[in-house]
């Protein structure tokens, strides 16, 4: 399917791995230009031919710093001009036994996905309100409205996003800016098989044992694959998605219990 996306430019915040990266992949293959950011630039030693060539901005941005998104963003314009499409795919949460999580796992699950957020919405925002047109898709995740009662950090982290998603769709709409998130359920990457390693370690089981205990809740019975979110997201990122704005669209397997 044509995305109607040749020329664009897409800036993508945690655009080195996992769903960020798939989002890249797919949005190059629509004919966009890309500016990937991640903590570091050596995050992007390895990325794949369609990514590593010249024409492909590569930018460190740590969204858990002060002014760095607004750097990212200022670079993104230097070379492109416009930016046409945001997508955010940067937070992880450490899970465990609610009583025994200490403050600083609670800090760092909301200092990165929500504040980190926050940032890079902030820093987009005006650019895409002067321009009169834009994309913004969030990757947060299912557990913002299925909360796992050993993943509490990130449920919440995840809630507080969706709010802010809805509240910033309907301030940016007459400017014609579109903001919506993605849910992914379980998907395989680095970051998921961290996360079985974790609960592994607190529950004394093995890391397959936890992961055969969330693939029993998916009606699929298997989990997602990061290109599945990436073509969702350059869907969301086009005008194939139509007037869709300020709502959050769920890709896990069925696992969701909702009335659709």
């Amino acid at each position: 399917m044509d995305l109607g996306l040749e020329g664009k430019v897409a800036l993508i915040f945690g655009g080195s791995k996992g769903i960020g990266l798939a989002s890249a992949a797919a949005l190059v293959a629509e004919g966009a230009q890309l500016a990937l950011a991640a903590r570091q630039l050596d995050s992007f030693a390895e990325l794949p031919p369609e990514l590593a060539g010249p024409s492909v901005l590569r930018l460190a941005a740590d969204l858990t710093v002060e002014n760095d998104a607004e750097q990212a963003v200022q670079e993104t314009l230097a070379r492109f001009g416009r930016i046409d499409i945001l997508v955010i795919s940067a937070g992880a949460a450490q899970g465990g036994l609610f009583w025994e999580l200490a403050d600083d796992v609670w800090d760092a699950a909301l200092g990165l996905k929500v504040m980190g957020t926050v940032r890079a919405l902030r820093a987009v925002a005006p650019v895409m309100q002067a321009q009169g047109a834009g994309r913004i898709v969030v990757v947060v995740g299912n557990a913002g409205k299925q909360p796992n009662k050993r993943m509490l950090p990130g449920a919440a982290a995840n809630a507080a996003c969706l709010a802010v998603v809805r509240g910033l769709a309907e301030e940016l709409a007459p400017a014609g800016v579109q903001v919506n998130a993605v849910n992914p359920g379980p998907t395989r990457t680095g970051r998921w098989n961290t996360q079985m390693e974790n609960l592994a370690a607190a529950s004394g089981k093995s890391a397959d044992a936890v992961e055969d205990e969330f693939r029993a809740a998916i009606p699929l019975g298997r989990l997602s694959e990061p290109a599945e979110i990436g073509r969702l997201i350059a869907v969301l990122a086009s005008d194939v998605s139509g007037a869709t704005t300020g709502t959050s669209l769920t890709i896990d397997g069925g696992m969701t219990k909702a009335i659709a």
